[in-house]
């Protein structure tokens, strides 16, 4: 199909001349041409043979997240464990002892505000010093962090303890969905990016079978002994990291090409890469951080917000704020949002356990929709979902202290936390993870993660105070107010989110340069490699980049 007319309005797609300064070594678009093909035309099956190490690589990196869920899952557990309430809490008027709204809200953002000090840093020295190195640094800090929630005599202190572990878990959040979009090819981008969830939901599911055993200890060490798990993790994740891979995405972006070319050889297997295809896969990373180059030469936090940057980050920054405004996080109080209802301790902990299972089965599945119907179509489907789900618990919120209607909640909660897990869950880390520019990828997860934390900020002080029989009292009646922001979420993502599935780094730069409307990505045809001849005043072995690619219309 010949290329659209720029100055056709009604073909809905332009080329504009983009890139123009970008003169390009004919020999070098050849092996990016070459790399580009073989990369899109590799299987699954193939790609795993060939990549699994890479996988592994990018998989051990992502187990840090399994802390950071897990933390979250035993703070919200304890404040329905008599032990933890007997020891902290404060006396009622009828002298029953609770844990504050306030305090839950307080502790519960003590992370958040500790995630958005770590984000910070990681946007600074993930593009300075690499993966690897920050990762390291970061678990250092992460094992001694632990010491405080573990001897924690207050609830102050226990803010505390959980601000300062809040800085690692915020580089890791970032780290960890960066370094697995790097080093794994395309075909395997969606599981590995996704996989950080599962990760995130088994550290709450390990959480929930942890303070589940812990109830029949009745001493503080009930308590003590769920935090203490957390050293588990540190020092054998510290040791995998301290041989793996750095990033050769940032490598060449250091111009560290040789080195680069060492860490490809690292992530495949043993004599898939000879020389001829190792400069085919430099040359498609050096393309494509040229063109990047070209239209915005910075790499800082400000580049996120130039020229077709501004959109990407736009995007993902509403994209992981859906992840709150979706409705799941009543999921995350589920011991007390049941107990609310009428259900009893243990019978709401033992439901807990499986509501969070549904982090592992739902990420597992999420894997054959992801790829099978695209991510743009399973984040908006997963949503309105979601949305009937959380109507459901709404209307059963009218009938309180009824143990049929808290049953109902129940097995509703399964299902909510099930469809999250299916689509908005997974599908968050790979949209972005896919859509930043290659460049200043590092900066917008870091940027987008910061409105999540600022959305967290704002729910952690909801959602208590919703089903807070001392305060609003919402119980399950607060199901209608989730599927309202769920619905404005819905409205959104359909005319902003695009399809990224089955496009390399350089289409996407194009599609984005080329102001393609998001619900027309998966149907716009991209040529990343059509160049023109350089002018007179080029070298003759190059070529001159007179537009970002050109782009067209299926029909």
């Amino acid at each position: 199909m010949p290329h659209t007319n720029p100055e056709d309005p009604k073909e809905g797609t332009a080329s504009p001349p983009l890139h123009s300064h970008y003169h390009a070594d004919s020999q070098l678009i050849e092996s990016a041409m070459a790399a580009s093909e073989a990369e899109k035309a590799m299987g699954f099956r193939q790609v795993v043979r060939i990549y699994w190490k890479a996988a592994a690589w990018s998989m051990l990196f992502s187990f840090a997240l399994v802390m950071e869920g897990y933390d979250v899952g035993i703070i919200n557990s304890f404040f329905g464990q008599a032990s933890f309430i007997d020891r902290f809490g404060q006396t009622n008027a009828d002298g029953v002892k609770y844990i504050p709204a306030d305090w839950q809200a307080a502790i519960n953002n003590a992370a958040n505000i500790g995630e958005v000090i770590g984000l910070a840093i990681n946007g600074y020295c993930q593009a300075r010093f690499g993966s690897k190195k920050v990762y390291l640094a970061a678990m250092v800090l992460m094992a001694g962090a632990i010491f405080i929630p573990v001897f924690a005599t207050s609830l102050p202190m226990l803010f505390v303890g959980d601000l300062i572990c809040g800085i690692p878990w915020g580089i890791f959040q970032t780290l960890s969905t960066a370094y697995a979009a790097e080093v794994c090819p395309m075909a395997l981008r969606g599981y590995l990016t996704s996989f950080v969830n599962m990760c995130w939901g088994f550290g709450l599911f390990l959480a929930a079978g942890v303070v589940r055993a812990s109830l029949q200890v009745e001493t503080q060490w009930s308590w003590r002994l769920p935090y203490m798990v957390q050293w588990v993790w540190p020092v054998p994740l510290f040791l995998f990291a301290l041989f793996g891979p750095e990033s050769p995405w940032w490598l060449v972006k250091n111009n560290r090409i040789e080195d680069a070319k060492k860490q490809l050889t690292r992530l495949a297997v043993r004599g898939y890469y000879d020389d001829q295809r190792l400069e085919q896969t430099i040359a498609l990373m050096i393309h494509t951080n040229e063109m990047e180059i070209a239209e915005t030469s910075g790499s800082g936090f400000k580049d996120c917000f130039r020229g077709s940057n501004r959109r990407r980050t736009e995007i993902l920054c509403v994209v992981w704020m859906v992840q709150f405004w979706c409705g799941q996080p009543i999921c995350g109080y589920a011991t007390s949002f049941l107990q609310t209802a009428g259900m009893g301790e243990t019978a709401a902990f033992n439901l807990n356990l499986g509501l969070n299972s549904m982090y592992i089965v739902g990420t597992l599945t999420s894997w054959a929709f992801l790829y099978r119907f695209g991510r743009r179509t399973v984040y908006i489907g997963g949503q309105a979902f979601m949305g009937v789900t959380l109507g459901a618990i709404g209307i059963l919120g009218f009938y309180p202290n009824s143990g049929g209607a808290a049953y109902a909640i129940g097995a509703l909660l399964v299902v909510l936390n099930f469809a999250f897990n299916v689509s908005v869950g997974p599908g968050c880390y790979t949209i972005v993870g896919e859509l930043p520019a290659t460049r200043v990828r590092a900066q917008t997860i870091v940027i987008a993660r910061i409105t999540y934390i600022l959305s967290s900020l704002v729910v952690n002080q909801l959602v208590p105070r919703m089903l807070s029989t001392e305060s609003w009292n919402w119980g399950g009646r607060c199901g209608l107010f989730w599927m309202g922001t769920n619905m404005l979420s819905i409205v959104y993502c359909f005319f902003r989110l695009p399809e990224s599935r089955g496009r390399t780094y350089g289409e996407l730069d194009v599609l984005f340069a080329n102001k393609v409307p998001a619900r027309k990505f998966a149907s716009t045809k991209v040529d990343v490699f059509d160049i023109e001849p350089a002018g007179e005043d080029v070298p003759s072995d190059a070529v001159d980049f007179k537009q970002a690619g050109e782009v067209s219309h299926i029909d």
